[in-house]
């Protein structure tokens, strides 16, 4: 199916509602998956927005492929920066009191001082988290292709109970992992604020579960300092927890999906609580992913049910580390909305969801699941569907 079957232009109209909203003149788009999202093209460049002039795409490398990739008709060959400028001032004569929104999160400081410099006289107003919303509502197209990235997270995760015996490491389980999901047309790296090759893949196990690193939690120790989090050189043992938190990225679009296994047998309480987390899930699944739905209802509600159980101090890691319940996925792997406790923002049709409810418990293990949802009028499409260990 031809990308021209996402609708730009729909996307184009939403994004220059942005100018009116905020008073602006012109927005510069730097984020690749924004550049991607309204032009079809992730070559390396800059779109220039503005109420009536066509959207303006400056590309600096390839060209020739942006042209070929590309919605839009109006390319200009980005030899220096100073161009978008000299567009600017064709248009306005002057920079003098001019508002010019950017994507101040993901853009880097060196860049941002240069634009600044580049710019001056106009003002820049940060609309970051405003363009990342929306990308909240997902077209039919978008839809498909989480759909495909569903299967291919529960193909990888159903690899691992064929590989699981003791003495395998943890990096060896990894490796039968990655290769499914790649035989499967995955990429293994995940887009996350505006860059590309973020390796998103915890496998942990045994102590491992319940040490944090710099990720917030259940990271996994990592093969090494350098690189602290995510699978081991650990040897996975009779009677071991075992997690695998996978993002995988089919064409752009991402599944997020996490299962917990045991080898062979598994430790006292180990199923009991498996049930409890995953009653209270399936609760919470049925109930509250609906449109309309504060996502703070969701969190909360969560928390309060694991609390009726004895498991709310471990729920989302102990209090060692803070982490929400959930989040939106699309061309990040972590978007809008963000499933905190005090959020006002609510569930609408067609977003995308990743729910991660988890239990850590410290010197015992924890257990993690995590699925993706399309969130529809009285419920959602859940699509990632690898079983549960006890039904």
């Amino acid at each position: 199916m031809s990308q021209f079957c996402f609708n730009y232009e729909d996307r184009i109209n939403r994004t220059r509602e942005l100018l009116q909203k905020f008073n602006l003149d012109f927005i510069i788009i730097t984020n690749i998956q924004n550049l991607y999202w309204l032009s079809g093209t992730a070559q390396y460049g800059v779109l220039l927005i503005s109420q009536k002039e066509a959207p303006t795409l400056f590309v600096r490398r390839n060209f020739f492929e942006a042209q070929e990739e590309s919605y839009l008709k109006n390319l200009i060959e980005l030899k220096k920066t100073s161009q978008i400028k000299e567009f600017i001032l064709n248009s306005k004569n002057s920079l003098d009191n001019l508002i010019i929104g950017m994507e101040l999160d993901s853009l880097p400081a060196s860049f941002y001082l240069y634009y600044k410099n580049m710019l001056k006289g106009a003002k820049i107003k940060d609309i970051e988290l405003d363009l990342r919303k929306l990308r909240m509502i997902k077209d039919k197209r978008e839809l498909e292709l989480f759909r495909e990235a569903g299967k291919i997270a529960q193909k990888a995760q159903e690899r691992i109970p064929e590989v699981l015996r003791p003495g395998i490491k943890e990096y060896e389980v990894v490796a039968e992992v990655v290769y499914e999901a790649m035989k499967n047309k995955s990429v293994h790296f995940s887009n996350v604020n505006s860059t590309f090759g973020k390796n998103w893949l915890i496998l942990a196990s045994g102590e491992n579960l319940w040490t944090p690193s710099y990720f917030p939690i259940l990271s996994g120790k990592g093969i090494s300092n350098a690189i602290p989090y995510g699978y081991s050189e650990r040897e996975i043992k009779q009677g071991d927890i075992i997690m695998c938190d996978y993002a995988i990225n089919y064409r752009g679009y991402h599944a997020d999906h996490a299962r917990t296994y045991f080898l062979e047998s598994y430790p006292d309480g180990f199923k009991e609580k498996y049930l409890i987390l995953k009653q209270i899930y399936e609760e919470i699944k049925n109930d509250y992913l609906k449109v309309g739905m504060p996502v703070s209802k969701i969190y909360n509600k969560m928390k309060e049910l694991l609390d009726k159980e004895g498991l709310g101090e471990f729920f989302q890691g102990n209090g060692y580390y803070y982490q929400g319940l959930g989040h939106g996925i699309g061309l990040e792997l972590d978007e809008p909305p963000a499933i905190l406790p005090n959020s006002d923002i609510k569930l609408e049709e067609n977003m995308v969801i990743a729910l991660e409810p988890k239990i850590i418990i410290p010197e015992w293990g924890a257990i993690d699941l995590e699925d993706d949802f399309i969130i529809k009028q009285n419920g959602a499409e859940q699509i990632t569907k690898t079983s549960y260990l006890f039904e």
